[in-house]
């Protein structure tokens, strides 16, 4: 390219002159003109250049976190479900004790009391400590937007510290009970089998039965239905919040994936027989996060878990195939050389057996 601009100068340097020595002066002048514009040009083409790696690099970096982002909401989704199923199952819980309380195990009917007047802390997403890595382009409209869209998403709660009032707990202190410890969510996480039984004895059982029954009982029993079903709307509207925003993600960038390293199977049921190691998985689909293993399995249980950590695990309620559900049951399975799919993205598990 520079040679063609040389040589072009130098030919209209060359032409229609009529006295040698301007000619040579015109000359000259055209050539430096072309000297200065050849370096003006090439100083444009390197800031262009410069600018459209610096833009790339800034783009890369945007679309990094990201993915961090869209991994994040993703387990919020799942998170804010597990919670509304929890909720339901309180009020349905309440139902009960309203209306079939006698039809209740009395060894369990003070835990489900106590248990029916809890609701969690307000959900924070960790969305909002990723937020100010999302450095975006002030140019970029889209990127804007997109920003604007998540960091309201982020630091918006549920509105579930609204709901802290207990109508419950303070019977349960006017007729001297004691108070279980009691997780939302975990607690009830396998139909309040674990629940300790001998926790209240037999004695507070008969009582509790007997003033389960009384009008002070049913009016907290009311009023606590009705927190709960607040509860329902506020965690759904959240959801529907964070479906929104990965929505918003993949139009903005289809490749978002969910970034997860070390999937694997934990459970009586592997190889391993512990609910400490894992088997690991291997990722065939970077793009959907499906993960793959073949493995002989041994009666018993498994679960998912991403890494050696109980901080991120699915469980699922069917076997050989179902839905997976954040901090769910374990899965029972049966004795079997399988070969196990999990996709991350549709929330879906497979166990197609292949030997038994």
């Amino acid at each position: 390219m520079t040679k063609i601009f040389h040589k072009e100068r130098k030919k209209l340097a060359a032409e229609n002159l009529p006295d040698r020595q301007a000619g040579k002066l015109m000359a000259y002048l055209r050539y430096a003109v072309g000297e200065i514009l050849l370096v003006v040009i090439g100083i444009l083409i390197a800031l262009q250049v410069n600018n459209w790696n610096e833009q790339r690099k800034s783009n890369e970096k945007f679309n990094a976190v990201l993915e961090q982002i869209y991994t994040i909401v993703d387990q919020d989704a799942q998170i804010l479900s597990t919670y509304e199923s929890s909720f339901t199952q309180e009020s349905n819980i309440i139902d009960s004790l309203i209306y079939y309380p006698e039809k209740i195990d009395p060894a369990i009917l003070p835990s489900l009391l106590f248990y029916a007047d809890m609701t969690p802390n307000d959900f924070t997403s960790e969305a909002a400590h990723q937020i100010d890595l999302l450095e975006f382009n002030p140019k970029n409209l889209s990127q804007s937007r997109l920003y604007k869209s998540i960091a309201s998403y982020a630091f918006a709660g549920t509105g579930l510290s609204s709901l802290k009032s207990k109508y419950i707990l303070p019977l349960f202190k006017k007729y001297n009970l004691p108070e279980p410890a009691f997780i939302f969510s975990y607690t009830p996480l396998y139909d309040f089998a674990n629940i300790d039984r001998n926790f209240f004895t037999k004695e507070q059982q008969q009582k509790v039965m007997e003033i389960v029954q009384q009008v002070p009982f049913k009016i907290a029993l009311q009023s606590a239905k009705s927190k709960i079903q607040l509860a329902i709307v506020l965690v759904q509207n959240k959801k529907n919040a964070a479906f929104s925003i990965l929505h918003l993600i993949k139009q903005y960038y289809p490749r978002a994936r969910l970034l997860y390293q070390n999937i694997g199977i934990v459970g009586n049921a592997t190889p391993n027989k512990n609910w400490a190691e894992n088997v690991p998985m291997t990722l065939i689909d970077d793009q959907k996060s499906v993960w793959e293993i073949k493995i002989e399995l041994n009666d018993g249980a498994i679960k998912f878990r991403d890494g050696n950590s109980w901080l991120t695990n699915w469980g699922g309620e069917s076997f050989p195939s179902g839905n997976t559900k954040w901090f769910g049951s374990n899965i029972p399975v049966k004795k079997g050389y399988y070969k196990v799919t999990l996709n991350l993205t549709d929330k879906t598990y497979e166990f197609k057996l292949i030997k038994e």
